[in-house]
């Protein structure tokens, strides 16, 4: 994960930070970082948690290193400051999608009671009994075990 923070794609970051989550190994591989280590992850974060298609991924993560590193604040001024950017950055996404969620929640009722209710025909067969039109029950073929 080290290297991919360096690089100029974060795609492949993400991918290894999903992995790492999908094992269950995320939080192991957040922790026990130096404090230039520390620094560049989170420079990661902060410069990639605001892209709409990395957001639902980095979420987890930064989560996870406020979660860890919170005891360490006050030890390096660069990543108590980077920590704070973090954790409003954080906050914000948060906030933004649960308005979109209500927003879509919004347009999901409004679509619904948009759309005219209609009724699906079914060829020659009544509603009511299923008996298809002109059709009464002494006119249907019975089998009659003997």
């Amino acid at each position: 994960m080290e290297a991919g923070t360096r690089g100029r794609k974060p795609e492949i970051t993400v991918a290894v930070i999903k992995e790492l989550d999908r094992r269950g190994t995320l939080k192991n591989a957040l922790a026990g970082r130096d404090e230039q280590e520390l620094s560049r992850l989170l420079s990661f974060l902060i410069g990639n948690l605001v892209d709409a298609r990395f957001a639902p991924v980095l979420i987890t993560p930064a989560e996870m290193i406020l979660d860890i590193y919170q005891p360490v604040i006050g030890q390096s001024s660069v990543v108590d400051k980077q920590l704070l950017h973090l954790q409003s950055l954080l906050e914000r996404e948060l906030d933004y999608q649960k308005d979109l969620l209500e927003v879509l929640g919004m347009l999901d009722t409004l679509f619904a009671s948009s759309l005219p209710k209609m009724e699906v025909p079914c060829s020659g067969i009544s509603s009511s009994n299923g008996l298809t039109q002109g059709e009464s029950t002494a006119s249907r073929t019975q089998v009659q075990v003997t």
